[in-house]
């Protein structure tokens, strides 16, 4: 029967690698793709008598917030935090080309929690234990509106056991 209590709205937090990105504006978006083959024989035309899933992809696109520099080099790929040895107040971010930089390497867990649920709450968490960030980031300035550091995370599967992502709590068991 349906239940009214199983719609949900709300913002959720965002942690990868256990570092809480911060506050998001815009709504953190989850893209689920399957690629699938359609296959059809001669006797049916062009009509599909079955279809086979040839493989799964997950993207998360993130509208970080917060002008964090600490934020902002744990998303950007290669990037490090240069923090002045005398004023500790003064610090940038160096950005390599990256060139040859294995996304998967730098991979983690990301991690989508209910903002307004308490962190024991995990029935609605949304888990990418292999997720990172692509290193392509949009952001603007703009007199009327905050500056927003658009992000988007790849989940990787894991190849030991087909694992792409995950929905609720992690310590079920079967």
């Amino acid at each position: 029967m349906p239940n009214v209590d199983n719609v949900k709205l709300g913002a959720c937090s965002v942690t990868w690698k256990s570092t809480d990105l911060g506050f998001t504006k815009g709504g953190v978006e989850v893209e689920v793709s399957t690629a699938k083959k359609k296959i059809m024989v001669d006797q049916f035309g062009e009509t599909d008598v079955n279809e086979y899933i040839l493989g799964r992809s997950i993207t998360v696109r993130i509208p970080i917030a917060e002008s964090d520099l600490e934020i902002l080099t744990n998303i950007i790929p290669g990037s490090t935090l240069v923090t002045d040895s005398v004023d500790s107040n003064k610090k940038r971010i160096d950005v390599p080309s990256g060139a040859g930089t294995s996304l998967r390497a730098l991979a983690g867990a990301l991690t989508l929690h209910p903002y307004d649920q308490p962190a024991s709450y995990v029935d609605e968490d949304v888990t990418i234990p292999l997720a990172a960030p692509s290193g392509d980031i949009q952001f603007s300035f703009r007199h009327d509106e905050e500056k927003i550091y658009a992000v988007e995370f790849t989940g990787y599967v894991d190849n030991t056991t087909g694992l792409l992502y995950q929905v609720g709590d992690l310590t079920a068991t079967a």
